[in-house]
């Protein structure tokens, strides 16, 4: 026959192995929805096995200018050694400025053997250091798919001296072949990552500049990482860590 106080504490322990249990079922557990999801790897572009020839100019002032408060620098959001290229006949255009621009800006999309451009405009001046949308839909501007254009942000210092000027210039061309219908349903990070891919260089950017809110401009600053953007890709790296 058992002892009395042996009995009770059989019971004890029972009682409290029973509440462990409930303690650590799975009704009490964190669902997956409940624990933070892990941060999506950045998209990676891959540039068109046969790119169309072209590529990214750089801007600064390419003479000696008589002014005294320092100079803007752009880079235009494009790959510096073959045309990018878009899905969109009218895609949104991304440059960085590195300063306030105190003189009139222009936009220009030229196309080969036009002696006019397509498009020459006078946007307003960025009033703060960042990156800048400049989407054709804007101006009325439609791209012929297969042509290579080049577009350029230019900031006059001296109208009458273009070669005094801040010019930066890059290459575009829209391809109309490619079906990427189902892609536009998916939100901009997975769509960031879609197209570049899939060497959309255009949409890819425009896609991540879209979700730079959700992810801290995490997309948007590898992208242009990839594609040698220093300047533009400091001042992201900056603001990210604000």
């Amino acid at each position: 026959m058992k002892h009395p106080r042996l009995i009770a504490l059989m019971a004890t322990l029972a009682v409290a192995a029973s509440d462990a249990a409930l303690a650590q079922s799975p009704a009490d557990a964190p669902s997956p929805a409940e624990k933070p999801a892990a941060a999506a790897p950045p998209p990676v572009y891959k540039p068109p096995l046969r790119g169309a020839p072209g590529g990214r100019v750089g801007g600064a002032s390419r003479a000696a200018v008589h002014i005294k408060t320092p100079l803007p620098e752009i880079e235009l959001l494009a790959p510096v050694d073959h045309a990018g290229v878009t899905v969109s006949a009218t895609p949104t255009l991304l440059y960085f400025v590195s300063r306030p621009v105190t003189w009139p800006t222009q936009f220009t999309i030229s196309a080969p053997m036009q002696p006019q451009p397509v498009l020459e405009t006078t946007i307003p001046s960025p009033a703060a250091a960042g990156i800048y949308a400049l989407r054709l839909g804007d101006y009325r501007v439609r791209l012929h798919p297969g042509t290579i254009y080049t577009w350029s942000v230019s900031i006059i210092l001296e109208p009458r001296a273009w070669s005094r000027n801040i010019v930066a210039s890059g290459t575009i061309v829209y391809d109309s072949t490619v079906d990427t219908g189902a892609a536009l349903a998916l939100p901009p990070l997975r769509r960031a990552d879609f197209f570049a891919g899939a060497g959309l260089w255009y949409d890819a950017v425009a896609a991540a500049a879209e979700g730079q809110s959700l992810d801290r401009r995490a997309a948007l600053d590898a992208l242009i990482k990839q594609v040698g953007l220093t300047e533009a890709a400091a001042y992201e790296a900056a603001l990210a860590q604000r």
